[in-house]
């Protein structure tokens, strides 16, 4: 039977390069029922015996399944090299694509290596959760020894700007202490800074980490007004606050 039937389609294939719409006759028709009865027909007991030599654990039935779908595919291919040669020059390559890798998978095996690579992805995920809690903890810890080593600056929502401001101030303070020869802390005489801010008080204190004293918040009002070219009253500067009247100053120095 299956010499029977290779003897049809070559022949149908024959008949198509001769006539170029062959298909659309009733030969053509009859001649594909004829493929698809032969395909469909019974096996011969040894025809099932050597199915399952080439196919061992397999039942007859199965492999004749297996078998019956591999012809149909065959033919359903034969016919798109005529009909849509495009296609069937695509898939001819695809197909020597894979018999070339020799890595055809299973696609339950597929399922399960990206199952594994999902699980892995995940384990990942997890690790540098772990990893950017640690540095949270790490920074946290950091800038609350800031707030404690400079209480004076009080904190705001810029926590970086205010862990700079503190920082600066510390070194400020050291650069301080060791060019007067005191120890960092001890007490010191009243000097003119502290009635007329530095820069490094303006800018903790436009980042919202220090505040003024009322002698530096006289002199910080009369310095904006004049900067600001009297466009507001002490009153209105007041109302605004130290880290608005810190940031006119600073801006001021900045462009001049």
């Amino acid at each position: 039977m299956n010499d029977l039937r290779s003897l049809l389609i070559d022949c149908r294939i024959e008949l198509r390069k001769l006539s170029r719409d062959f298909q659309k006759t009733e030969l053509c028709e009859r001649l594909d029922l004829a493929i698809q009865a032969q395909a469909n027909a019974p096996r011969a007991p040894h025809t099932a015996a050597e199915v399952n030599e080439a196919a061992p654990g397999l039942a007859p039935e199965k492999g004749q399944t297996v078998s019956q779908v591999a012809l149909a595919w065959q033919t359903a291919v034969r016919d798109l090299k005529f009909s849509d040669p495009a296609i069937y020059a695509r898939l001819g390559e695809k197909v020597m694509r894979l018999l070339a890798a020799k890595t055809l998978v299973d696609p339950a095996t597929e399922i399960v290596q990206l199952e594994k690579q999902v699980a892995e992805l995940r384990h990942s995920i997890d690790t540098q959760a772990k990893d950017q809690q640690a540095m949270a903890a790490e920074r946290d810890a950091l800038l609350g020894s800031l707030a404690n080593a400079v209480p004076k600056l009080k904190d705001s929502g810029d926590r970086l700007a205010v862990a700079l401001a503190r920082v600066a101030w510390l070194k400020a303070e050291a650069e301080k202490a060791a060019g007067a020869g005191i120890k960092p802390g001890a007490a010191r005489a009243p000097e003119p800074q502290d009635t007329v801010p530095s820069t490094l008080l303006l800018t903790a204190a436009a980042a919202g980490a220090a505040t003024f004293t009322r002698e530096q918040r006289e002199w910080c009002v009369g310095e904006a007004m004049v900067l600001t070219g009297f466009q507001l009253t002490p009153v209105e500067l007041l109302e605004k606050g130290d880290t608005h009247i810190a940031k006119l100053i600073l801006q001021a120095r900045q462009g001049a």
